[in-house]
């Protein structure tokens, strides 16, 4: 049984853990972002009414229609009730004696009906969570925090995700021979669902590379097993894998397959874009028999392969401005030292776009840099 010690010091931890600013972004960022899902499907409906005060009683109306879609079947009966007591204890007459106390009674049930919903959304949450924990340690694995060192390449990495678990993968895979195989690129989703098909995409790829490293072969491989598992179903949700087989040789010599994902930029020594590789194509894991293009090039001494997910350029702050691919290349313009300091400008240059606005989707930016012969 807790004690009045225990009270005391639940409430003292609470209030040296929560910062004014937190408080705010209570408002600010979390409940903004919980409207923002809540009205996603109605939101062009709601906009699109002159009057506001219509506007405002759809808004209410999506609102409480998208809060209620998701609790259970049950549970909505649990929260409809609540709301009906909240109403009753409103609306009844206040200058009657026994009308007050009906009031009175009718709220203080209103309150323990939300305070039985809550604690039933919160165990849930907690089992959510240690599922969530779970495929986060699993992310962190799939995504490298030290990169190989290679002979002939200078490597820089970064992985920002929007939630607890993200979709965003890259790997780097040196060969015996000084080949160098790299896979970048986003599955679709967030959370369990995403970091389940990162598994399967990275498998895929390490067991195909083995065997055959060509760009051309890690798409059949990877199409065929993303295929295998479901990906590739004609209804229902899909799950795909968008990204970007490369295979470098040591002269410089570069093939790539690019899969509905952002175009990969090769920059001079001077930061200056000289090739925007890949164009549109289907993702890994839509069509059982896809096919991609593979282009081929030459990466110069000095010059650099930047790699970003499309989480960067559409990154918005709290205008609702968008981060965009010309500010990348300006920021790629003035900062291309070095792969690592690349990276890291444009990482804190989307910190400083974003401000306190947390990102809404996964962000992950590479930087590949073909080595200067030693003097």
């Amino acid at each position: 049984m807790p004690s009045r010690s225990d009270w005391k010091k639940l409430a003292a931890e609470t209030v040296r853990g929560v910062g004014v600013g937190e408080v705010r972004g209570l408002y600010a960022l979390e409940w903004r972002k919980a409207v923002r899902i809540f009205l996603a499907e109605h939101r062009d409906e709601i906009e699109a009414e002159p009057k506001r005060f219509r506007r405002s009683l759809k808004r209410a109306n999506a609102l409480l229609f998208g809060l209620m879609l998701r609790l259970t079947p049950a549970r909505r009966l649990l929260f409809a009730a609540a709301f009906i007591l909240t109403l009753l204890g409103i609306i009844l007459p206040s200058d009657v004696e026994a009308a007050r106390a009906e009031g009175f009674f009718f709220m203080v049930v209103s309150v323990v009906v939300l305070f039985v919903l809550l604690g039933l959304e919160l165990v849930d949450k907690l089992h959510f969570r240690d599922e969530l924990l779970m495929a986060r340690d699993l992310q962190a694995d799939l995504v490298p925090a030290a990169l190989p060192e290679t002979a002939r390449w200078d490597l820089a990495g970064f992985n920002r995700v929007a939630n607890t678990v993200g979709g965003d993968l890259y790997d780097f895979a040196p060969l015996p021979d000084g080949r160098l195989v790299v896979l970048f690129g986003d599955a679709s989703g967030h959370g369990m669902a995403a970091g389940l098909l990162m598994v399967v995409t990275q498998s895929a790829f390490r067991t195909q590379i083995e065997g055959d490293p060509s760009p051309a072969a890690v798409a059949v491989a990877l199409n065929r097993t993303l295929c295998r598992t479901g990906a590739c179903r004609t209804s229902g949700s899909r799950a795909f894998f968008s990204g970007v087989v490369m295979l470098l040789a040591p002269d410089g010599a570069w093939s790539a397959v690019v899969a509905g994902h952002p175009p990969v930029l090769r920059l001079t020594p001077e930061g200056r874009v000289a090739e925007r590789i890949g164009t549109g194509a289907y993702p890994f894991g839509v069509r059982e028999k896809g096919e991609w293009t593979t282009f081929e090039g030459t990466l110069g001494l000095g010059e650099t392969l930047l790699f970003y997910s499309d989480g960067l350029p559409e990154a918005r702050n709290a205008a609702g401005e968008e981060f965009g691919d010309g500010r990348v290349e300006a920021v790629a313009a003035k900062a291309l030292a070095t792969p690592s300091l690349l990276v890291a400008s444009l990482s804190d240059e989307l910190r400083r776009f974003l401000g306190a606005e947390p990102p809404e989707d996964d962000v992950s930016i590479a930087a590949i840099r073909r080595r200067m012969p030693a003097s």
